[in-house]
Protein backbone atom coordinates (compact mmCIF):
# COMPACT_ATOMS: atom_id res chain seq x y z
CA UNK A 1 0.00 0.00 0.00
CA UNK A 2 1.65 3.53 -0.49
CA UNK A 3 1.87 5.99 1.86
CA UNK A 4 0.77 8.73 1.17
CA UNK A 5 2.21 10.70 3.86
CA UNK A 6 6.04 9.60 2.47
CA UNK A 7 4.99 10.47 -0.55
CA UNK A 8 4.40 13.75 -0.35
CA UNK A 9 7.32 14.06 2.29
CA UNK A 10 9.30 12.74 -0.43
CA UNK A 11 8.20 15.31 -3.22
CA UNK A 12 8.17 18.28 -1.09
CA UNK A 13 10.87 21.21 -2.65
CA UNK A 14 12.72 20.90 0.12
CA UNK A 15 13.27 16.98 0.55
CA UNK A 16 14.32 17.17 -3.16
CA UNK A 17 17.54 19.25 -2.37
CA UNK A 18 17.97 17.36 0.92
CA UNK A 19 18.08 14.13 -0.92
CA UNK A 20 19.74 15.87 -3.98
CA UNK A 21 22.55 16.71 -1.71
CA UNK A 22 23.12 12.98 -0.17
CA UNK A 23 23.17 11.45 -4.11
CA UNK A 24 25.70 14.15 -4.72
CA UNK A 25 28.09 13.43 -2.04
CA UNK A 26 27.19 9.82 -2.56
CA UNK A 27 28.01 10.28 -5.89
CA UNK A 28 31.40 12.48 -5.14
CA UNK A 29 31.87 9.69 -2.49
CA UNK A 30 32.04 7.55 -5.20
CA UNK A 31 34.39 8.95 -7.69
CA UNK A 32 37.16 9.50 -4.92
CA UNK A 33 36.93 5.56 -3.91
CA UNK A 34 37.70 4.81 -7.87
CA UNK A 35 40.60 7.68 -7.90
CA UNK A 36 42.08 6.32 -4.45
CA UNK A 37 42.20 2.76 -5.89
CA UNK A 38 43.68 4.17 -9.14
CA UNK A 39 46.54 5.85 -7.76
CA UNK A 40 46.57 2.64 -5.16
CA UNK A 41 47.19 0.48 -7.91
CA UNK A 42 49.36 2.55 -9.16
CA UNK A 43 51.77 2.56 -6.42
CA UNK A 44 51.02 -1.31 -5.32
CA UNK A 45 49.96 -2.81 -8.07
CA UNK A 46 46.24 -3.77 -9.40
CA UNK A 47 46.39 -7.39 -7.57
CA UNK A 48 47.05 -6.04 -4.29
CA UNK A 49 45.24 -3.40 -4.58
CA UNK A 50 41.79 -5.66 -5.69
CA UNK A 51 42.90 -8.03 -2.76
CA UNK A 52 42.25 -5.53 -0.27
CA UNK A 53 39.37 -3.99 -1.75
CA UNK A 54 37.99 -8.12 -1.44
CA UNK A 55 39.57 -8.38 2.16
CA UNK A 56 37.68 -5.04 3.13
CA UNK A 57 34.28 -6.02 1.71
CA UNK A 58 34.76 -9.52 3.46
CA UNK A 59 35.33 -7.71 6.71
CA UNK A 60 32.54 -5.74 6.25
CA UNK A 61 30.34 -8.07 5.68
CA UNK A 62 31.39 -10.00 8.74
CA UNK A 63 31.66 -6.70 11.08
CA UNK A 64 28.12 -5.81 9.17
CA UNK A 65 26.85 -9.08 10.46
CA UNK A 66 28.21 -9.30 14.22
CA UNK A 67 26.73 -5.57 14.69
CA UNK A 68 23.32 -5.45 13.37
CA UNK A 69 22.38 -9.35 15.02
CA UNK A 70 23.79 -7.24 17.59
CA UNK A 71 21.22 -4.19 17.46
CA UNK A 72 18.82 -6.45 16.96
CA UNK A 73 19.30 -8.31 20.20
CA UNK A 74 19.42 -4.84 22.31
CA UNK A 75 16.31 -3.59 20.47
CA UNK A 76 14.11 -7.15 21.00
CA UNK A 77 15.48 -7.07 24.58
CA UNK A 78 14.24 -3.27 24.50
CA UNK A 79 10.96 -4.15 23.09
CA UNK A 80 10.39 -7.10 25.43
CA UNK A 81 11.12 -5.23 28.95
CA UNK A 82 8.60 -2.66 27.64
CA UNK A 83 11.18 0.00 28.22
CA UNK A 84 11.50 2.83 25.58
CA UNK A 85 14.71 3.78 24.59
CA UNK A 86 15.09 6.47 21.59
CA UNK A 87 18.72 5.61 21.67
CA UNK A 88 18.41 1.74 20.67
CA UNK A 89 16.03 2.55 17.95
CA UNK A 90 18.60 5.05 16.63
CA UNK A 91 21.87 2.86 16.77
CA UNK A 92 19.61 0.30 15.12
CA UNK A 93 18.40 2.33 12.17
CA UNK A 94 22.18 4.16 11.88
CA UNK A 95 23.12 0.25 11.88
CA UNK A 96 21.82 -0.32 9.04
CA UNK A 97 22.57 2.28 6.96
CA UNK A 98 25.99 2.08 8.11
CA UNK A 99 25.85 -1.57 6.66
CA UNK A 100 24.66 -0.47 3.45
CA UNK A 101 28.19 1.62 3.12
CA UNK A 102 30.46 -1.50 4.64
CA UNK A 103 29.05 -4.01 2.10
CA UNK A 104 29.77 -1.20 -0.62
CA UNK A 105 33.28 -1.75 -2.05
CA UNK A 106 35.39 1.01 -1.37
CA UNK A 107 37.49 2.32 1.34
CA UNK A 108 35.67 5.71 1.80
CA UNK A 109 32.56 3.67 2.06
CA UNK A 110 33.82 1.62 5.04
CA UNK A 111 35.18 4.62 6.69
CA UNK A 112 31.99 6.21 6.52
CA UNK A 113 30.29 2.91 7.64
CA UNK A 114 32.52 2.49 10.56
CA UNK A 115 31.89 6.13 11.54
CA UNK A 116 28.28 5.66 11.48
CA UNK A 117 28.85 2.57 14.12
CA UNK A 118 30.47 5.14 16.48
CA UNK A 119 27.58 5.60 19.29
CA UNK A 120 27.46 9.42 19.30
CA UNK A 121 27.35 9.83 15.39
CA UNK A 122 24.87 6.64 14.94
CA UNK A 123 22.50 8.08 17.70
CA UNK A 124 22.66 11.53 16.06
CA UNK A 125 22.21 10.25 11.98
CA UNK A 126 19.42 7.57 13.33
CA UNK A 127 17.46 10.16 14.77
CA UNK A 128 18.03 12.76 11.76
CA UNK A 129 17.13 10.12 9.19
CA UNK A 130 14.34 8.86 11.04
CA UNK A 131 13.01 12.77 11.37
CA UNK A 132 13.54 13.40 7.69
CA UNK A 133 11.42 10.30 6.74
CA UNK A 134 8.69 11.33 9.04
CA UNK A 135 9.35 8.06 12.06
CA UNK A 136 8.54 8.44 15.53
CA UNK A 137 10.33 6.45 17.83
CA UNK A 138 7.77 6.66 20.29
CA UNK A 139 5.17 4.92 17.93
CA UNK A 140 7.63 2.69 16.38
CA UNK A 141 8.33 1.35 19.60
CA UNK A 142 4.76 0.65 20.63
CA UNK A 143 3.95 -0.92 16.97
CA UNK A 144 6.52 -3.20 17.82
CA UNK A 145 6.13 -4.32 21.54
CA UNK A 146 1.86 -4.85 20.37
CA UNK A 147 2.90 -6.85 16.98
CA UNK A 148 5.07 -8.86 19.58
CA UNK A 149 2.59 -9.53 22.06
CA UNK A 150 0.12 -9.97 19.51
CA UNK A 151 2.54 -12.42 17.84
CA UNK A 152 3.10 -14.09 21.05
CA UNK A 153 -1.17 -14.51 21.58
CA UNK A 154 -1.19 -15.98 18.37
CA UNK A 155 1.21 -18.46 18.89
CA UNK A 156 -0.65 -19.27 22.22
CA UNK A 157 -4.14 -20.14 20.10
CA UNK A 158 -2.35 -21.99 17.47
CA UNK A 159 -0.37 -24.89 19.67
CA UNK A 160 -4.05 -24.81 21.22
Amino acid sequence: MLNFRLLNILTDSRSVRTWLGIISALGAGVLLDVLLFLKLAIIIGPWITMTALALNTAAGIFLMNYLTNMRNRQLNDSIDSGNYNPEVLSRYLSSLVASLFIITPGFLNSLLGLVLFLPPVGIKIGNRIARMIGIDWQEAHEFLRLNRVAGAENDKYADG
